[in-house]
């Protein structure tokens, strides 16, 4: 079976990376786009998406701009397509909805296992760049 991811989850898996990166914690995040912890953690997980103005929210507190963050996810699910996992729009594509909650569960494991290599890495290469 194929691993598969959403793109709400790459972005939300690379904010996260960025936020650790500051040393920002998921309250602060939460605070300043306007949302419970619990729902942060949600999008940092992918399970939730941000709206457009939670979006500019989440990139000044990380003190970057909207088109560079969504550049930056672009890129993750280029990669991860290159190692064979798709990467859906929405949740609705997802195995859940073809598959059933427990082989979704193991799929959305395996491709969030991935996903979470491949942020670091591009993030690390970044760092090391000087971009």
């Amino acid at each position: 079976m194929k691993s598969e991811t959403t793109y709400q989850a790459v972005l939300g898996r690379l904010i996260a990376q960025k936020r650790q990166q500051k040393h920002i914690d998921q309250g602060e995040m939460a605070e300043a786009v306007g949302v419970s912890r619990s729902t942060w953690s949600r999008i940092e997980s992918g399970e939730s998406a941000l709206n457009m103005d939670q979006l500019a929210k989440a990139a000044g507190k990380l003190g970057i701009g909207v088109g560079e963050l969504m550049v930056e996810a672009d890129e993750v699910a280029n990669e991860l397509r290159k190692q064979n996992v798709e990467v859906l729009k929405s949740r609705d594509q997802t195995s859940a909805a073809r598959f059933g909650k427990k082989t979704a569960a193991t799929v959305a494991f395996l491709g969030g296992a991935v996903l979470a290599g491949i942020v670091a890495a591009i993030l690390s290469n970044k760092d090391s760049d000087g971009t």
